[in-house]
């Protein structure tokens, strides 16, 4: 696959200077350093996210302090050194006036994490920390949402849920965990049992996931045994 599509060419031939430096330190440490091409799949999986969350802060066409101080805290959590974190920001300012639609980014980043489900949902969390920033879903920013969950070829439904944020409701509970009421026991427990392997932090380092989003991955495993936990109960 050729990683450095249109779109990534030309949001990197925008600012090679600071990619170059935060590539030259470790901006994909967590990348096998013999191997090229891991290093620029994980170069393209940077900047298409960083992409992504500065369409999404300004799908209502405002920027605001709250946005920007989520994007500042998904930066915080994914541990960039000060130069990945100044790389970070410059892209997110190029990628933010850019010609380029969040349905360009969303689709680059879908093909580079060849629609792993489960790293989808990790971006998904951090998408969704910078829509509600704000205390409230904008409609365009819902529409960002949704475009996601299409280029990421999620099951229809998986935005709604997890905009619902509560896996203590059975109905919100099966959505998560992907099961239907006239399911046994045994096979809701058999696909718990699945999803939890999937989530399973070597699993996702295998499927290409860089560490430093390992606590976003985390947070939706809480969410599965929250919701079979919940099921568990209103079953029993």
């Amino acid at each position: 696959m050729a990683w450095t599509g249109k779109i990534i060419g030309g949001v990197l031939g925008s600012f090679i200077g600071p990619w170059g430096t935060a590539i030259g330190i470790g901006i994909g440490h967590q990348f096998d350093k013999g191997n090229s091409r891991v290093q620029e799949a994980g170069m393209v999986m940077q900047v298409a996210f960083f992409g992504c969350l500065a369409k999404m802060a300004k799908a209502d066409g405002t920027i605001t302090k709250e946005e920007i101080k989520a994007v500042e805290q998904i930066i915080t959590r994914l541990g960039y050194t000060p130069r990945m974190r100044e790389a970070a920001i410059e892209i997110f300012r190029k990628a933010k006036d850019d010609p380029h639609t969040a349905a360009d980014y969303l689709n680059q980043l879908a093909s580079v994490i060849q629609y792993n489900r489960q790293i989808a949902m990790t971006f998904l969390a951090a998408l969704h920390a910078v829509a509600q920033a704000d205390g409230s879903i904008h409609p365009g920013e819902r529409e960002i949402l949704l475009q996601a969950e299409r280029a990421f070829r999620l099951q229809p439904g998986t935005i709604d849920t997890l905009l619902g944020g509560r896996t203590n409701n059975p109905d919100d509970a099966y959505k998560v965990l992907e099961c239907t009421p006239d399911m046994s026991d045994a096979e809701i427990k058999s696909v718990y049992r699945k999803k939890c392997i999937e989530f399973h932090p070597d699993k996702l380092a295998s499927k290409g996931l860089p560490k430093e989003f390992m606590e976003y991955a985390n947070e939706q495993l809480a969410k599965i045994n929250e919701a079979y936990d919940t099921l568990k109960k209103t079953r029993s």
